[in-house]
């Protein structure tokens, strides 16, 4: 049976639901040893992160965000029992599972990597963990890490990639699970997806939406890595794009092609 472990970041908005998929899909062909969840973006400063998220969502959009999240706070401390349709945090959901959470500094810390060398996973599975993994971590798993990014890899690298491609016009969403290395958005594609921007979507409904796609496309990689070697397809550097969080210029932009945030 294939041992993973996930390194993932707090969220219950819009990381909780790809758990929530892939955790319904009971198998005999891995098993999950542990989540370990970094605080939210990491080290990045809470001042400049709402005032960023407020500019993207605007003041209404962020009340409703910030509405939700309470709301998962306070119902997600409550027991909840398994096989339920919906979970409030990511705590509550390993409970309901059986799965081991543990809240976590940077991933790269020794008392980290002495747990996970403790436990002896075969692979390691980043979602959206706010941190660049070291050589160190990388070459822990005797199968490596992957990383599920969402964009046609090695386009659209770095942040925010769902925004950049509704923002270019694209009428689809990519997803590329891909081999770690420590540059960013680096590696062999392990699964190339796209999802269908539907007319009229927000940014909010389609992360939601690909999150729990790509629960689907992970689970497709396990069982291929499970099967025996795989072979990747290399990223080829001079086709990439890297983007970071939009400006307030670019936001506006965004809205006046008449795409919504939320």
């Amino acid at each position: 049976m294939l041992r993973i472990e996930f390194l993932t970041q707090e969220d219950p908005l819009y990381i909780l639901p790809f758990f929530e998929e892939f955790l319904r899909q009971k198998t005999d062909i891995w098993s999950v040893q542990s989540i370990s969840c970094c605080r939210t973006m990491g080290n990045r400063s809470r001042s400049k992160l709402l005032r960023e998220l407020a500019q993207l969502y605007g003041t209404f959009g962020l009340s409703r965000l910030l509405a939700r999240t309470a709301v998962s706070k306070v119902l997600g401390t409550l027991p909840r029992g398994s096989g339920k349709q919906r979970y409030f945090s990511l705590p509550q959901l390993c409970q309901a599972q059986g799965i081991p959470y543990a809240s976590i500094g940077n991933p790269n810390a020794e008392e980290v990597l002495a747990g996970i060398r403790q436990r002896g996973c075969d692979l390691i599975v980043s979602v959206a963990c706010p941190f660049i993994l070291k050589p160190a971590l990388l070459q822990l798993p005797p199968l490596g890490c992957i990383n599920i990014h969402h964009a046609p890899l090695p386009r659209y690298k770095g942040m925010m990639p769902t925004f950049w491609q509704m923002y270019h016009g694209e009428r689809t969403v990519g997803l590329t699970i891909h081999s770690m290395t420590e540059k960013i958005d680096e590696g062999e594609a392990l699964l190339r997806e796209q999802l269908t921007i539907e007319p009229g979507e927000t940014l909010d409904h389609l992360i939601r939406r690909s999150k729990r796609h790509a629960a689907s496309c992970l689970a497709q990689v396990l069982q291929s890595i499970a099967s025996g070697p795989v072979t990747g397809e290399p990223l080829n550097r001079e086709e990439g794009s890297y983007f970071t969080f939009p400006t307030f210029a670019e936001i506006r932009e965004f809205q006046r092609r008449g795409l919504r945030a939320i």
